[in-house]
Parts: C-alpha cells; sequence; structure tokens
C-alpha cells in the first residue's frame, strides 16, 4: 500500500492548493475526465467508479467506449501464485443526465471479452525497441487465454477458454457546487449491481457502493486540472471470496491541455489499493494506470478520445491498455 498511499498524499497536497488559489477562465463545461479504468478484469469486475461525469444542466452526455488490455505474467508469493496469459475487450456504454445545475445521474454498463487477442506481436516489438526483459510474448507456455490463482495448493480461480458477458452496471449520482467561475467542486455517490458471471470473469457477484469527492479548476483558458479520491465498499464478493478486501481506497488526477481549437493532450491517473489480501502484486497490491490521451473536437457536440495506458509500478496491472471513447453532448 506504500505506492498508493504515496499517490494519495500527493494528490491531497494538490487539492490543498487548488482550493486555496482562485484562477481565471474556468467553466464547468470545459471540464472533463477520461471513460478509463484499471483494464485487469479482477477489477472490471469490481464497482470501482469511473471518472465523474459532468453534462450540462438539462443536458445529456453519452460516451461510447472501447478497451484493450494485453497482459502476460506470472508471479508468486508466500504459497500463493498468479498466472495471467490473455487480452480483454471491454465495451461500455455510459448516458448520464444533469437534472439542473447541481444534481445529475449516470449509468453506464459494459461487455468484456477474455481470449487471446491481436496485441502481442506490437507489444512484443515495442518492449524489444527498448531491451525490456520481459519482451517476447510465449514465454509462460500456456496457450491464451489462461487464468489460474493458486493459494496453499488449492485452486481458487481458474479460466482456460475463450469468454465473454456483460460486466457490472455502475450508476451514480453526482451533486456538484461552482465555487467561483475558474471552479467547480462535488462529490459522488456510486453504486454496483452484478449484471455479469463470476464463472466468465466478468463481475464479482458483490453489491458494491462508493464515496467520492472531486475538484475541477482551470490554469487559463487551455489548461485543466481534475482530482477526486474516494473509498470503494463491497459486500457478497464471490471472486476469490477468501481474499477479498472490503474497502478499497482509490484517487485520481487529470491534466488536459488544449492544443488548440479541436486538439487536446490528456494525463491522468486512476490509482486504486489492492483488491485482495495476500494474493501476488497483480491483485494484492495498489494499482496506478497511467493514460496518455489526444482528442479531437468533432463539430460542436462531440468529441473523440484516443488513450494508451500503462501500469505503474510495471507488472503490477495491464503490460499496455488502449482506449477509443467517442463523447457526445446534447444541446450545445
Amino acid at each position: 500500500m506504500e505506492h498508493f498511499s504515496i499517490h494519495s498524499r500527493v494528490g491531497a497536497g494538490i487539492l490543498a492548493v487548488a482550493f486555496a488559489v482562485p484562477l481565471p477562465g474556468f467553466a464547468a463545461s470545459s471540464g472533463g475526465w477520461l471513460q478509463a479504468r484499471d483494464q485487469n478484469p479482477f477489477a472490471l469486475a469490481s464497482g470501482l467508479p469511473l471518472a465523474p461525469a459532468i453534462p450540462h444542466e438539462g443536458r445529456w452526455q453519452f460516451d461510447a467506449t472501447f478497451n484493450v488490455a494485453n497482459t502476460e505474467l506470472a508471479q508468486f508469493r508466500d504459497g500463493a501464485s498468479v498466472v495471467f496469459d490473455a487480452e480483454t475487450h471491454e465495451s461500455r456504454i455510459g448516458a448520464a443526465y444533469a437534472f439542473n445545475d447541481r444534481w445529475s445521474l449516470r449509468a453506464s454498463l459494459g461487455y468484456l471479452t477474455i481470449g487471446d487477442g491481436f496485441l502481442d506481436a506490437p507489444v512484443e516489438r515495442f518492449h524489444r525497441a527498448f531491451g525490456f526483459d520481459n519482451g517476447d510474448r510465449g514465454q509462460l507456455g500456456t496457450e491464451a487465454p489462461a487464468i489460474e490463482v493458486r493459494d496453499a495448493g488449492v485452486t481458487r480461480y481458474a479460466l482456460d477458454k475463450a469468454s465473454s458477458g456483460s460486466g457490472p452496471l455502475l450508476i451514480d449520482l453526482t451533486r456538484r457546487w461552482q465555487l467561483y467561475d475558474q471552479h467547480l467542486f462535488g462529490i459522488a455517490l456510486g453504486g454496483k449491481l452484478a449484471t455479469g458471471s463470476v464463472r466468465r470473469l466478468t463481475d464479482s457477484d458483490s453489491s458494491d457502493v462508493s464515496l467520492s469527492a472531486f475538484s475541477m479548476m482551470a490554469f487559463g483558458e487551455r489548461l485543466d486540472l481534475g482530482m477526486r479520491a474516494g473509498m470503494l465498499l463491497r459486500s457478497g464478493n464471490h471472486l476469490l471470496a477468501e481474499h477479498a478486501r472490503d474497502q478499497v481506497p482509490f484517487a485520481g488526477i487529470v491534466l488536459r491541455y488544449r492544443l488548440g481549437d479541436k486538439w487536446s493532450a490528456w494525463l491522468q491517473s486512476d490509482a486504486h489499493g489492492a483488491l485482495y489480501r495476500g494474493l501476488p502484486d497483480f491483485l494484492g497490491s495498489a494499482a496506478n494506470q497511467l493514460n496518455f490521451g489526444l482528442s479531437r473536437r468533432l463539430g460542436s457536440a462531440s468529441e473523440f478520445q484516443f488513450t494508451v495506458a500503462e501500469d505503474l509500478p510495471a507488472l503490477h496491472s495491464s503490460d499496455v491498455a488502449v482506449t477509443l471513447n467517442w463523447r457526445l453532448r446534447t444541446g450545445q
């Protein structure tokens, strides 16, 4: 948890500065977050919430997102082991509506496919270009997909063939305050409904709730800064139930810089505490997905986002994750 605690302290320090320093030029409509989550399917099966949605008063915001993540690893710790050789594809549709300038509601539903995928060769070429030791796929001697979690000689979870199905339904209610023209603050109450399958690794069967706070600011007309932090509470987890943690902290920071009228560059960090105890790092340690993105406005009401993500520390989460998102706001 040391890595996550450092991330949290840095975020808390920036939040303190954010509330103390007024900056010109912010409007609620200018803020936003990438629709990225930790693409480890054990994390996708939980109720970890998406970053806040901030639609205009009386208007809708729709997001259509496709994520692909590729991972190959074998880890061991105190008699427990994790083998993961698979590629995950998640498609997610989200809709948010702002009832007024204070309250908004969002729901999103995903569909997850776990298989052998198509990113092995590009990942190998990338790793070899930088001389990484884990550059070549196929070193585990498995045929993807191969997922196995063992503890004390007992297999806790195994998946050895392609699988697909609906993921959890995520719902969140947001209350926001416009503190100044340049500063927005809000809180969000999230919930998860188990609409997937433990056997297919698309759900944990748990009933999760989350509570978080977030802040959005602008530095002049080009740079936006957003921060959030919260806690996920899990109940009735049937996915690795013997190891599941009931409380998981999470935090995030986003920077968006406008390159012009249509293009923007993004940097977003999404961290969370360990989902499980007594297991190797892929499941038993804090994770931080660092997202590098570009977006382009399409007309006055929509935007396309492209994001490449890497996990920190390396090998704790997905080796590489790519996100494509199309966002539409009505009434622009």
